[in-house]
């Protein structure tokens, strides 16, 4: 009986930690993407600054 309400309350975190840890994989993805867009115009800058040399 204590076992059967442990693995009841087992399933219930997985069921809450998965769509959880979707969600801030997602936004750690976004936030990469978005990091290496800018950083991908802060190097246009400077190459555009280095050629006006």
């Amino acid at each position: 009986m204590y076992a059967a309400s442990m693995l009841g309350i087992f399933s219930l975190l997985i069921t809450i930690a998965v769509p959880v840890l979707l969600v801030f994989i997602s936004i750690w993805i976004y936030q990469i993407k978005k990091n290496s867009e800018t950083q991908v115009e802060q190097n246009k800058e400077i190459i555009q600054l280095l050629k006006k040399d």
